[in-house]
């Protein structure tokens, strides 16, 4: 009777909280880019490739905020 009551605190214990799923990681690179990452499953380089369009579309995102800078003054 006794390893009765051990085995019911013993299954009560074992049931405590759950523990919570890790945090997502945040995504890496641009919404536009997130595809081409996800090509390094099929063999190509998909994070080097999608560093430089990153880059390409920040200089590009750069720029047409200088023209209407200059557009506005």
């Amino acid at each position: 009777m006794k390893y009765m009551f051990i085995a019911v605190v013993l299954l009560f214990a074992g049931c405590g909280q759950q523990e919570e799923p890790p945090p997502e990681k945040p995504a890496e690179g641009r919404a536009e880019t997130r595809s081409i990452r996800n090509t390094q499953a099929v063999g190509y380089e998909g994070k080097a490739i999608a560093d430089q369009v990153d880059k390409a579309l920040d200089a590009n995102d750069q720029r047409v905020q200088q023209r209407e800078e200059a557009v506005q003054e």
